[in-house]
């Protein structure tokens, strides 16, 4: 007898009919009509079905919070429990695909107790399938989270390389710690580094560097597969690679030059994102590749306004740490970060201010607009943060006193939060700034008391700047109150006293031109305050001279940098007669003629009063 328009058709039949239809419209079609008769294996092949439509569809499906989708929705929450296995995980992997809210969590609530409940009965697929799902779309599930983890670690080598690569991507992307299944990952991984395509290998050193998990033999037969395919990967693989590397600490001379060769040759092909990861990468593997920062410099200069704060930030940062100076980059980060100041967040902030002072890079606009931003903002920075932004201005020889008033109190309410660092970076800074904060109390009891604390943490480095502090705020400024033990601060005095001093080109010239003169020069004096002057000399006076000879380090531009103003400031307030010989103006007094050369630079040597 033949079947009637109004009945509906065998439940093979009818999947066979929502895995053929071609658009979204015609799936809901489906649904509407036949819905009531939707079981077992139907409402799955229809999410799976959909998971496939266009990217328009999916806009179309994901507006107004899916609600196109509810009656579906509501139908697969109430069967989801007799779900088998491989329906569980197409399920969760559709809807993920097709961004559903996270706020249908009574659906996922449901599919998760199904996948849970049918965890041992999932094939490797399943697995991998049913993790990349839910940490796409974001749901905490750390039971079912556990429960695979346990399972796919007991089974891994069931698992092909894409099965692998996923569900390593999955569990660090959901930040859940599962210790034996990265471990066995990477060892199978590193076992079969061969059957990988890049995205795979990619994603999973990515994933194990994200984890946090050593696992030097899978870094190791990655890095040499990884040079010998480099021309396979794509952009963004070779992003995350270099990425994956630089997190892990793992040292890959052979990669890294075979992927910046790679970079520099396809960098217009790489995205905002790519392009601010790989820089951060090779900075942080403190790798050299001049001509691949050249290559990217110049194409970030170009797209400037394509990158987001944070891929602002860490290009600035990259380039800084890196030592390559480029101008044009540096000036179109400013320019754009001065107009989108208000868009960072305070590591964003800190980290891009730290970046231009490193680097010497003159940019008042961007200086003047982070200053108004961080003052206000400032309850949201963390000591980090604090201690680097007030580093940045003291070094750029910024004067900002709302900021510093700011970092002053937030610094005083936090003491106990500063680690070593950051408290001998806030102190250097405000002793740079020359900033006394008569209504702070960021210097006071707290304050000696967190230094005392960490007295055996502190490096050398920072040890030399709590000194530098200690001669401004008891020597330049007379204050006595507060201040760290005895023990503590003769530390700091000696470790600043036995600094290494290098001797320059420039310098050895201006004392053999000195010396020519017949007068009596003296090198890296080092007085009772700790401090080494480059050139000491007497000239018949009641007292001697003191020459520093400053090359490029003690600039940004022409301006010195507040290491640099603090430390002539300190001296003369310790009453000695200070001159400085900048690099350019003796630069200039070079000539062919020897004879000439040797006029002019004593000529000069008069001017300046020696």
């Amino acid at each position: 007898m033949a079947e009637s328009a109004n009945s509906s058709p065998g439940l093979r039949q009818l999947n066979g009919l929502i895995s053929r239809a071609e658009r979204a419209q015609e799936l809901l079609a489906l649904h509407r009509q036949h819905g009531h008769a939707f079981d077992g294996i139907n409402p799955t092949t229809c999410w799976s079905t959909l998971g496939r439509v266009s990217k328009a569809e999916r806009v179309w499906l994901q507006s107004d919070g899916g609600a196109r989708l509810l009656a579906l929705r509501e139908q697969t929450s109430r069967q989801a429990r007799s779900l088998d296995a491989r329906c569980v995980s197409n399920t969760v992997h559709a809807l993920a695909k097709l961004a559903i809210p996270a706020a249908w969590e009574h659906l996922w609530k449901e599919l998760e107790r199904a996948a849970l409940a049918r965890v041992r009965d999932c094939n490797s697929q399943d697995l991998a399938n049913t993790a990349w799902a839910f940490a796409t779309a974001g749901i905490a599930a750390p039971a079912l989270f556990d429960a695979i983890a346990a399972e796919a670690a007991r089974r891994v080598r069931d698992f092909n390389p894409q099965e692998l690569a996923n569900t390593a991507w999955a569990f660090a992307t959901a930040g859940h710690a599962a210790q034996a299944l990265f471990d066995a990952i990477a060892a199978e991984a590193a076992r079969r580094v061969g059957e990988f395509n890049p995205q795979g290998l990619a994603n999973t050193a990515w994933a194990i560097a994200t984890a946090g998990r050593a696992a030097p033999a899978f870094f190791d037969a990655m890095a040499a597969e990884a040079a010998r395919r480099v021309r396979d990967f794509n952009p963004q693989d070779l992003a995350i690679t270099a990425w994956a590397f630089a997190t892990a600490g793992v040292a890959a001379p052979a990669l890294f030059d075979a992927m910046a060769a790679e970079a520099a040759r396809r960098v217009r092909d790489f995205k905002p994102q790519g392009l601010a990861n790989t820089a951060w990468a090779f900075a942080t593997a403190g790798v050299a590749a001049p001509a691949l920062f050249d290559t990217m410099a110049a194409e970030a200069a170009r797209r400037m306004r394509d990158f987001n704060p944070q891929e602002l930030a860490n290009t600035a940062w990259a380039f800084a740490t890196a030592g390559h100076t480029a101008q044009v980059l540096f000036d179109a980060i400013a320019a754009e970060a001065a107009r989108r100041v208000g868009e960072f967040n305070p590591q964003g902030l800190a980290n891009t201010a730290w970046a231009f002072a490193t680097a010497g890079r003159a940019a008042p606009a961007f200086f003047d607009a982070m200053a108004a931003e961080a003052a206000r903002h400032v309850r949201d920075f963390n000591p980090q943060d604090l201690a680097n932004t007030a580093w940045a201005f003291a070094t750029a020889g910024i004067a900002a006193q709302a900021l510093y008033d700011a970092i002053a109190a937030e610094a005083a309410r936090r003491a106990r939060d500063f680690k070593p660092q950051e408290l001998a970076n806030t102190a250097w800074a405000f002793a740079a700034a020359d900033c006394l904060l008569m209504e702070s109390s960021l210097f006071d009891q707290r304050f000696a008391r967190r230094c005392e604390a960490l007295a055996h943490e502190f490096k050398s480095e920072q040890l030399c700047q709590l000194h530098q502090w200690h001669l401004w705020y008891a020597g330049e400024r007379g204050c006595s109150d507060a201040l760290p033990g005895a023990a503590l601060l003769a530390r700091c005095a000696t470790a600043f006293r036995v600094k290494e001093v290098t001797i320059s080109r420039l310098q050895k010239q201006v004392a053999e031109t000195l010396t020519s003169l017949g007068l009596s020069v003296q090198e890296e004096i080092v007085i009772e305050e700790g401090y080494s002057l480059d050139l000491v000399v007497d000239c018949g006076g009641e007292q001697p001279v003191a020459i520093e000879v400053d090359g490029p380090t003690h600039f940004v531009g022409r301006a010195p940098t507040g290491a640099t103003l603090l430390k002539r400031r300190q001296l003369q307030h310790l009453d000695w007669h200070l001159v400085s010989v900048p690099y350019w103006e003796w630069n200039a007094l070079n000539h062919a003629d020897q004879s000439t050369q040797q006029r002019q630079r004593v000529k000069y040597l008069g001017v300046l009063g020696v």
